[in-house]
């Protein structure tokens, strides 16, 4: 018992750092439990099966189960590594701050911050909506211009009933948007911003949510050491870029995890706004990752010149 007690002294001094460290656990776990009985293969096979393409988002993971229940298992857990972080900040923040702190965590699934005139709420969400898709679609575009035939094709129909319920679905039912986003900015990011000012916030928030991904991404070690070193390289300034613009829009409708939710969806790409890479080469998955970094990087420098570093904090937040 008194080994408990000091453990929930611990988190309640220390509700970040447990929080980051268990969520993290869990995706080791996970990952080790999916390598022992195999569920990754089998979670391919699965998707070949159903005759679907990977995608992240909840709809196709209903689907592959419906056509592969034999794969359910390895789905469930898929899902159970991503939750992760969820998981895991509601366990904290109970234990840290109780039901306040919960109560705070249901606040936030708001469009806009209560008492905020409607006309900003949507003309941010618009914005936002355009801003990121106008940088999958710039990277679609350098996919086109540097990549062979071969590795890639771009044929995505904007105006088709599809591609819109495609990107209803991939920005409110993609699966690492719905169970992450409530420990990253719902929880972590205030946390941060009430320590130092918003744009330092963003780039430590960056560097865990980069950290945290490591393990979920070991599978860049099979293209040898050196040049995983290089793709983890390009994908922290990825995820530091990503954290500085979600951090923007966050704050401008007043610290709301829903939007959130919907930049990380859009930002996974389910509806391949940004085209289909056909080659598992290293070269390929370099070249695409620098490709979604080249109009990020534009973004957040306009961002955090735009607004002097303080990336929409206002007062009251």
């Amino acid at each position: 018992m008194k080994k408990l007690y000091a453990l929930e002294k611990n988190i309640q001094h220390h509700p970040l750092t447990w929080f980051y460290i268990i969520s993290i656990l869990i995706v080791v776990a996970t990952l080790l439990i999916s390598i022992l009985i195999g569920a990754d293969a089998g979670l391919m096979k699965a998707f070949e099966k159903a005759g679907l393409q990977f995608n992240t988002d909840l709809v196709t993971a209903v689907r592959v189960i419906l056509a592969a229940p034999e794969a359910s298992f390895g789905v469930v857990l898929s899902l159970v590594s991503v939750a992760s972080v969820d998981i895991t900040v509601l366990v904290v923040v109970k234990i840290a701050y109780g039901q306040k702190g919960l109560a705070d965590l249901k606040n936030r699934f708001r469009f806009g911050k209560k008492g905020m005139k409607w006309q900003h709420t949507i003309s941010v969400w618009g914005t936002c909506l355009f801003t990121f898709s106008a940088m999958n679609l710039a990277t679609g575009a350098l996919n086109q211009i540097v990549l062979a035939p071969g590795d890639f094709t771009w044929n995505v129909n904007l105006f088709s009933s599809d591609f819109l319920v495609g990107f209803l679905i991939a920005m409110f039912l993609d699966a690492g948007a719905v169970f992450e986003e409530n420990g990253w900015r719902g929880f972590t990011l205030p946390l941060l911003q009430s320590r130092f000012n918003p744009l330092k916030a963003s780039i430590v928030l960056g560097l865990m949510w980069f950290g945290w991904h490591i393990p979920v991404k070991f599978d860049i070690f099979f293209y040898g050491f050196e040049n995983a070193l290089k793709l983890f390289f390009i994908l922290m300034i990825k995820f530091v870029l990503l954290s500085i613009i979600m951090t923007f829009f966050f704050n401008q409708v007043g610290g709301m995890t829903i939007i959130a939710i919907a930049m990380h969806g859009i930002s996974n790409d389910s509806v391949r706004l940004a085209g289909e890479i056909l080659s598992d080469s290293y070269t390929v998955y370099l070249l695409t990752e620098i490709h979604l970094v080249i109009p990020m990087l534009i973004v957040a420098i306009g961002l955090v010149l735009k607004t002097k570093g303080r990336l929409g904090l206002t007062p009251d937040q």
